[in-house]
């Protein structure tokens, strides 16, 4: 058995490799020290995943450490101010990665692309970039780490949007560590836990990438869901696409792609996932309709279909910003029809799944979520 890994050490790691000892003003040790304990006591980690459960969290700690780092050697960063952002959610497997690219072709749209938030220090400048060296570094490690099988079913490059949790990584609230390990007990704290400290990163984060390349941010993430109240008091003026589609084909999609993840553990059983990824979608899902109903107006929502995007994904966009008090440009709807063009929903293959494999069935699915289908007429 390896090393375990301990919360102490990971920081001691950080500091020897950066040279730093601040790691910022936002709380993350209880997070963090929750995280260490469900790995080594509920994940079943090997040699080889444990190590890289240690990589992870060491590399994260050391983003940390050099984005206080930045704050204090620019401290214009802290004043950036964050106006009116976008969030798009939904349930995942809604055509929210698809609809986030696309939006990111239209002019004024800043979308966090993944190599600045792996790598965001020093922050990146609107002159450089496109061409900034991280991209080729953060893509090769993309290029040598992400299988076929991911990319058929999230598609993922260095220079290409993605979700936003990368921004709020560094308060260790991260919903997406859940994919990757089955360690219930973390789960249930983040249930449980305030979300505000993932927010206060997520926009120092976004002061971060901000401040030397503005615009009119535009982020995604499903499992805003979970935790809309806490965005919501970080970001009172924050705008909403929320993306929809038949739960009986969006679950077992969802499944589908966390199985990709999950499977390394020893015993994977697929059905057990099933069961547990089926009820926490519908928990996200009904949390976040509870906030959207008590806490917004419907000036800051537009509700998009997935079938209406992949027929119309111009007018869809323009039906948005529309809603939202902008304007789709001509240059826009060109760049639009561009990446729809070079971008086929079947280019990286076709991503083929059944209800049946993760022990679910698609009408009792469905029946699960009667009240949100007929809302939203799906």
């Amino acid at each position: 058995m390896g090393t375990r890994i301990t919360l102490r050490q990971l920081m001691q790691n950080a500091s020897q490799a950066t040279g730093l000892q601040d790691f910022g003003d936002t709380p993350f040790e209880e997070a963090l020290q929750c995280l260490i304990d469900a790995l080594e006591r509920e994940a079943r980690l090997d040699d080889n995943r444990r190590a890289e459960a240690a990589r992870t969290l060491t590399t994260t700690l050391i983003k940390r450490l050099q984005l206080a780092a930045d704050r204090k050697k620019y401290p214009a960063i802290a004043e950036e101010v964050i106006t009116s952002p976008i969030f798009i959610v939904g349930l995942p497997r809604t055509g929210s990665t698809n609809l986030h690219s696309l939006i990111a072709q239209c002019e004024g749209i800043r979308a966090p692309r993944i190599w600045e938030m792996y790598m965001p220090s020093p922050p990146p400048a609107a002159a450089t970039y496109l061409t900034d060296s991280r991209i080729a570094t953060v893509q090769q490690g993309l290029t040598a780490t992400i299988s076929d099988e991911l990319m058929t079913r999230h598609p993922m490059a260095a220079d290409r949007p993605e979700q936003c949790n990368m921004l709020s990584d560094i308060a260790f609230m991260n919903w997406a560590t859940l994919a990757s390990y089955e360690i219930p007990s973390y789960r249930h704290w983040l249930l449980t836990a305030d979300h505000t400290p993932s927010y206060q990163a997520h926009k120092q984060m976004l002061q971060q990438l901000q401040w030397q390349h503005p615009g009119q941010w535009v982020l995604k993430y499903p499992k805003h869901m979970f935790a809309l109240d806490a965005l919501l008091a970080t970001y009172p003026d924050a705008r909403f696409i929320w993306t929809h589609r038949d739960p009986g084909k969006v679950i077992p999609s969802v499944i589908s792609l966390i199985e990709t993840f999950r499977k390394a553990t020893p015993d994977y059983d697929p059905k057990q996932l099933g069961r547990e990824w089926a009820t926490f979608e519908e928990l996200g899902l009904y949390r976040g309709l509870s906030v959207r109903d008590r806490a917004l107006s419907p000036n800051q929502i537009f509700d998009v279909h997935y079938s209406d995007v992949l027929r119309d994904p111009v007018g869809s966009i323009a039906a948005a910003f529309a809603h939202l008090g902008m304007t789709l440009s001509d240059k826009s709807r060109d760049n639009i029809r561009a990446f729809v063009a070079d971008n086929p929903q079947t280019k990286h293959g076709v991503h083929s799944y059944t209800a049946a494999q993760y022990g679910l069935d698609e009408s009792r699915l469905r029946n699960t979520h009667r009240t949100y289908i007929e809302r939203f007429k799906l």
